[in-house]
Order: structure tokens, then sequence, then C-alpha cells
């Protein structure tokens, strides 16, 4: 019974030993995101992508109006043939436009995560770095923790590490 209870408690000191030798950090990557040298380029970039598809997505709204008001104006002297003809032409023209929004969102969120990958890369390689470094067993990003109590803040020595001050 003796020897049980000793290996109880080697066990439950063992436990603690290695739940305190376990250090925790949090970072907030969408602070340091937001400082990084070159964040701005990438808004300007993502910006430009967002106007051109825009640009197109206007003219080819306006070609559907313009068409529709030419059909509009001219369906009374329309032969049967020619009205269904256009009518044709109108919902092609329709189910293209919605396809383009569909697919320029799509676009513009693939565009995004293009531009924005070099620097989430950099910031994950710098927290690696920082948690090895400084023997973090967990890193926890502050942006989607709803609730955090313990553990270091490793931001600045992030920061630190990409040279952002």
């Amino acid at each position: 019974m003796k020897k049980i209870l000793l290996l109880i408690a080697a066990v439950a000191m063992f436990s603690v030993n290695v739940a305190d030798a376990q250090k925790y950090g949090h970072v907030n990557s969408g602070d340091i995101l937001e400082v990084m040298p070159g964040i701005d380029s990438l808004q300007i970039k993502l910006t430009a992508f967002q106007a051109d598809l825009q640009t197109m997505y206007e003219s080819m709204m306006t070609e559907y109006q313009q068409k529709k008001d030419k059909f509009d104006r001219e369906v009374g002297t329309m032969s049967s043939a020619v009205r269904q003809v256009r009518e044709k032409e109108l919902q092609d023209l329709g189910t293209r436009i919605q396809e383009f929004q569909a697919n320029a969102q799509q676009d513009l969120e693939d565009k995004q995560y293009e531009l924005a990958k070099p620097y989430q890369d950099a910031i994950q390689n710098a927290i690696n770095k920082v948690a090895k470094e400084h023997g973090y067993a967990y890193i926890f990003d502050t942006k989607i923790l709803l609730y955090y109590g313990n553990g270091d803040d490793i931001t600045p020595l992030v920061k630190k590490e990409l040279g952002i001050k």
C-alpha cells in the first residue's frame, strides 16, 4: 500500500512538473500584419484589382441596359422570330453577368489570399522561431481567441524578429 501511495505521489509530482514546464504564449498576428513593411502595397494592389472587376461589371451592366432599352423601344415593331432572338440575347447576357458576379467574388478572395500569403508566412515563421527560441509549447493567436488569461504576449518578440518597431 505504501508503494502505491509513493507511486501516486511521484506521478502527481511529475504531472505538476510537466505542466509547469510548458510555457504558453499569445500573439496578435493582426496587429503585426497591420504594421508590416509593404503591407500598404498589398491594399493598393487589391483595390486596383477590385476596381478592374468593378469596371468590367459596370461595362456589362451598361451593355445589358442599352440592349434592354433598345428591345423595349422596338418590341412593338419586331417580328416574333426577332423578338425571341433578342429576348434570348438579353437572357444570356443576364446569365453572364450573374456568373461574372459569382466568379468575381471568388477571384477577389483568391487575389487577397495570394497577396497576403507571403506576409502571413513571414509572421508564421517568426512565431515559430520565437516559440522555439523561448521554449513555448503553445502559441495562441489572440485575434481569434475569445478569452485568454495566462501566457506571455510574444507579439513584441515576433515584431522584433520581423524587424518591426
